[in-house]
């Protein structure tokens, strides 16, 4: 027998409340699995290499009444999140031992797949139209994986849902063009740090904030032309002196949008990718917009939007593309490396405070 450990949903944190390690998520290693004799069923068993905390991670722990746009995690149940796996057995035609995968998996140490959670199922089928919702981001097999000659890690940042979160959101709801000015705010974080590089890439201006020094250095770095740290200068003062903006991609909201609606002009579009900013606020404390009447005034486009809203028009060029661009060095990401799936809770929490460091976070389970 081979240990398995996972990490467990244990709880659901009140609404507004930052999860907590040994309450909220669990560190559990007492499972075990027979690699060589687990039945199958017509599945395959897969080995975890990488996994990728996400801030949409946290929507998943709400109250099941909650409207929303994704389900909830199963109390008692591995967490759900993207991964990196590599086959061991199979018993899939379509799936063979020694291919690498990605997409949603279990954050525990081996899974027999397709993984059911609850009443829903992760199947290994392609994402179409018809079918694709925020739970069939289903695992797929990527064969450039091992080829690629790049690091596993990549595949959870720029290559992985973060990026696909920016490139599909960007060729979908941008318009951009060429001397016209974007404003992304986290613009250190794995999706706002494509968006800059994308951005570049069609002529844009950029104005980006992030929470530290660093994160500064390392937007500029990215290309972005007017970085700034947003605890050391307000927005509303940075967009004053580097404004108007055409476009603002937000991974925040709050605060930040409320100065963006200042500084859009009219007849242009604040696109809502993330509300980081209040995800763990309770809400008796969450920051109440101030500038809503700009919106009518300067008819203004606020849209939210979520990767399945765009992956079945978009997802074809994303897999083409995006590992080319890499591949040229025209685009590129940072990881923030947490070593062993033991950590993966406070890599988890941290990600949902907000790191001082810039960088997508993940988790390495295991090297192969």
């Amino acid at each position: 027998m081979t240990s398995n450990p996972r990490v467990v949903f244990a709880e659901r944190p009140a609404y507004g409340e930052l999860p907590a390690v040994g309450k909220h998520l669990i560190f559990d290693s007492s499972p075990t699995i027979d690699l060589d004799n687990v039945p199958l069923n017509g599945g395959f068993l897969t080995k975890t290499l990488i996994l990728s905390p996400e801030p949409a991670m946290r929507e998943r722990m709400r109250d099941p009444s909650s409207v929303s746009y994704t389900t909830t995690f199963v109390v008692g149940a591995p967490l759900i999140g993207f991964g990196i796996v590599v086959v061991l057995r199979s018993e899939k035609d379509d799936v063979k031992a020694g291919e690498y995968m990605y997409g949603m998996t279990p954050w525990e140490a081996y899974t027999v797949q397709p993984y059911v959670e609850g009443r829903v199922e992760f199947k290994s089928e392609e994402w179409a139209p018809e079918t694709f919702d925020m739970d069939s981001l289903a695992l797929r097999v990527v064969p450039s994986l091992k080829d690629a000659g790049l690091p596993l890690t990549t595949h959870a940042s720029i290559l992985g849902t973060p990026g696909l979160t920016a490139f599909v959101g960007f060729e979908g709801l941008v318009e951009a063009k060429a001397g016209s000015t974007i404003f992304v705010s986290s613009g250190a974080s794995g999706v706002g740090s494509m968006v800059i590089q994308l951005a570049k890439l069609k002529g844009m201006k950029v104005i980006a904030s992030a929470g530290s020094d660093a994160k500064v250095e390392y937007m500029r770095s990215l290309g972005a032309d007017f970085p700034f740290n947003y605890k050391k200068q307000s927005y509303e003062s940075a967009l004053a002196q580097h404004g108007p903006i055409n476009v603002f991609w937000d991974n925040v909201g709050g605060e930040v949008l409320d100065a963006a609606l200042v500084a859009l002009v009219p007849r242009s579009r604040a696109i809502i990718c993330g509300v980081i900013a209040i995800d763990n606020a309770p809400p008796t404390e969450r920051y109440r917009l101030k500038n809503t009447d700009l919106i009518l005034k300067k008819r203004l486009e606020l849209r939210g939007f979520i990767v399945p809203d765009l992956i079945p028009q978009f997802i074809g060029r994303f897999v083409v593309e995006v590992p080319m661009l890499v591949a040229q060095g025209k685009l590129r990401s940072v990881e923030c490396v947490t070593e062993g799936i033991e950590n993966a809770p406070q890599a988890l929490i941290d990600t949902l405070k907000g790191r001082e460091a810039p960088g997508k976070p993940v988790v390495v389970v295991a090297k192969e």
